[in-house]
């Protein structure tokens, strides 16, 4: 008998799907829907990053895999929330720095985190206070500010926060600043 005789009889004897063959076919291995080799590419996670620039007062969560778990020494849980804050820094108040978006997460720690691996909050169960103010008018704050050593600052009177102000159309944007510890600066 040939070699070519002795494979075309065992054509069909051994059929074996591997996990790699369920994967590759989209299946279900132990009932959890494997992810595609493209939701593990760069473009992929670029895609679906937190669009920058972002908002103070924005609720993100945190999205932990390989690439998030080994880039920070300080990880906030899989699926934790946070609020986006303002920061202080050389450059001007800011959300963000190199890609790197300033959280105060749930768990009361501050962490600067890559936007890739954060994505808009699921829920709106809390959210943020004291990081943000719209309004149209600026007598409206007479009651809560006073003017502070630079002309785009103001002062909480009762906490003696430090607010950044900015006219972003018609309206008045005033946000809290904070350190780079996530603590509120203060006069």
């Amino acid at each position: 008998m040939s070699d070519q005789g002795f494979w075309d009889d065992m054509s069909g004897a051994f059929v074996v799907e591997s996990a790699i063959d369920q994967h590759l076919q989209g299946k279900t291995l132990d009932g959890h829907q494997n992810r595609s080799m493209q939701d593990l590419t760069d473009k992929y996670r670029a895609a679906n990053a937190l669009r920058l620039p972002v908002d103070a007062g924005t609720r993100v969560s945190f999205i932990a895999n390989l690439g998030s778990v080994l880039s920070y020494s300080d990880i906030p849980g899989d699926g934790m929330e946070g609020t986006v804050v303002t920061v202080k820094t050389g450059a001007g108040h800011t959300t963000s720095l190199d890609e790197r978006v300033f959280v105060q997460w749930d768990d009361g720690k501050f962490r600067p985190i890559l936007a890739e691996h954060l994505r808009p909050a699921k829920s709106s169960a809390k959210q943020a206070a004291n990081v943000r103010m719209v309004v149209s008018d600026l007598g409206d704050l007479s009651g809560f500010f006073m003017a502070g050593a630079r002309e785009d600052e103001l002062i909480h009177k009762s906490t003696q926060d430090l607010w950044a102000f900015k006219q972003d159309g018609e309206q008045y944007v005033i946000e809290r600043l904070f350190d780079d510890t996530g603590t509120p600066l203060k006069v």
